[in-house]
């Protein structure tokens, strides 16, 4: 009888052991399958867009596919659009092959790829008084920040939070991508970059143009190291600025032509018309070039390795 008992209790033990194992992995596929959503529990998707609190910070440049905007305080959330206003402490969620480029007051731009999270935290920009504050707070995903240089101003600081790392500047290029417990903080162009870690403020790493850094939750940011000719591209290709913006009248722009594809359409004065890789009809042209940008025009294609390539000026559609 004794035996048969303590067979019986081996049995509801295990038994239960099996039902709190089987609790917890099931709660921890479901937080795992939610947060693979990034979207906040019984979050309420509306149709008509109402204002978030006070002035807006900045507007909606482009967008495709699906991506939420959720205000301050809110259970509610709204679909981003071409033109609508962002606010101060609204959180922007890119979902699956979502993509948005917001344009701020002081015309710095933000280029998030698919499943970023990030909060527009803090954004003060007063050209009458000179001075510009800005914080993002980045949970997660890969966004580059172009940050408008604001020389003459009295006091001027854009930050940028991750769950590790704080990355700070006056007027820079650059691409951060935030995983859990890791941040990789890459700078593009023409560029001065402080990056800390969170728990070690003080400890500063200064990343130059085309140099990277990674910075893990309990280390300090790791040996700066060149990008990779292919990972300026990858770069360029995935968060470019949207098709169809204008070239700035006068601008530099430096491309890269590889039979007919041309990649990195205006770089430099009309950086925010970076159109990735498009295509160039007919053209087998290889190197570098330098043109000069106007609106949708390119003139001079191919002054550089392939001279004889040079088609004048054409429409880059």
């Amino acid at each position: 009888m004794n035996y048969n008992n303590k067979i019986m209790g081996r049995i509801h033990s295990n038994f239960f052991s099996i039902l709190v194992l089987a609790t917890l992995f099931i709660t921890l596929i479901s937080g795992y399958s939610h947060a693979g959503t990034l979207m906040p529990e019984r979050l309420v998707i509306k149709d008509k867009f109402l204002p978030g609190k006070g002035l807006p910070i900045g507007k909606v440049l482009s967008v495709q596919e699906s991506v939420i905007i959720i205000h301050s305080d809110d259970a509610s959330g709204y679909k981003a659009d071409k033109e609508l206003p962002v606010f101060e402490r609204d959180t922007v969620i890119t979902q699956k092959k979502g993509r948005i480029e917001i344009l701020l007051n002081d015309e710095s731009k933000l280029i998030l790829a698919s499943g970023t999270k990030l909060e527009l935290t803090k954004s003060v920009y007063d050209p009458k008084m000179k001075t510009r504050f800005s914080l993002i707070n980045m949970a997660i995903g890969k966004a580059r920040y172009l940050v408008t240089k604001m020389s003459n101003f009295n006091s001027s600081e854009f930050k940028v939070k991750t769950n590790t790392a704080v990355a700070g500047v006056r007027g820079s290029d650059f691409v951060i991508t935030a995983k859990p417990g890791v941040t990789e903080i890459s700078a593009l162009a023409k560029t001065s970059l402080e990056v800390t870690n969170i728990l070690w403020p003080d400890k500063i790493t200064v990343l130059s143009d085309y140099e990277k850094t990674i910075v893990r939750q309990d280390s300090l940011p790791s040996t700066v190291e060149k990008i990779s000719a292919d990972e300026i591209n990858k770069i360029q290709n995935e968060l470019g600025g949207s098709i169809g913006s204008d070239i700035s009248q006068g601008s530099v722009i430096i491309n890269k032509f590889s039979g007919n594809n041309l990649t990195n359409v205006a770089i430099g004065k009309g950086s925010e018309a970076n159109l990735g890789t498009i295509k160039i009809k007919g053209s087998k042209i290889q190197g570098v070039i330098v043109n000069e940008g106007s609106a949708s025009n390119v003139t001079n294609v191919a002054i550089g390795n392939d001279a004889t390539a040079n088609t004048s000026s054409i429409i880059i559609k």
